[in-house]
């Protein structure tokens, strides 16, 4: 899955929060009070419902808690970034044009925005049904290595089970030092609605 989010010092793939992610929702709505107890509610604003998760990474290396806070200091709390947690009522999908051959296909990241994680199905010209991600790498692309083999040159669709993509941003984080090696960063994330 490609739960996380992605730091570029760090790596092209994203960075995986532990398993104790947590995320918590507080909607917001206008009461009007009148006399004997009767009141109307309406949803403040189109995007009423707030939503905030709280990661930690725990026992990570000096350099790499280093450049998750480099990355949030540049933001300041105003700059947002992608962050894709687990939601089982979802799907996600991302459509580019591969180029290679046999199972192996590269595909440009920037342009495409793909974010593209192992176990995706992939539909596309010439792929056969089923065909899934096992695995992904690279730097200046992305490259995908798919279950079974397809056409070059085609339109590929990634399509990632249970996971949403939403904007955040990070307010503040709190790092603990254990040992020289071994360190643990812990933040929490508030989701943004931009256009």
């Amino acid at each position: 899955m490609a739960i996380g989010f992605i730091v570029p010092n760090i790596t092209t793939s994203k960075v995986i929060p532990d398993r104790s992610l947590s995320r918590s929702a507080k909607t917001s709505v206008r009461v009007a009070k009148f006399g004997d107890g009767y009141q109307q509610r309406v949803a403040d604003g189109l995007n009423s419902v707030g939503d905030s998760f709280s990661l930690a990474f725990s026992n990570r290396t000096k350099e790499d808690i280093d450049d998750m806070v480099a990355f949030f200091e540049s933001k300041k709390g105003v700059g947002s970034f992608s962050f894709t947690y687990p939601d089982s009522n979802s799907t996600t999908t991302y459509t580019g044009t591969g180029a290679g051959s046999g199972t192996a296909v590269t595909m440009a990241a920037t342009p495409n925005n793909l974010n593209i994680s192992t176990g995706a199905t992939v539909t596309g010209t010439g792929v056969p049904g089923g065909s899934t991600v096992e695995s992904v790498s690279g730097v200046n692309g992305v490259n995908v290595t798919l279950s079974t083999s397809q056409t070059i040159n085609t339109a590929l669709t990634f399509t990632i089970p249970n996971e949403r993509e939403v904007k955040v941003i990070c307010s503040g984080w709190d790092t603990s030092y254990s040992n020289s090696l071994f360190y643990t960063l812990s933040t929490t994330f508030e989701r943004v609605f931009e256009t």
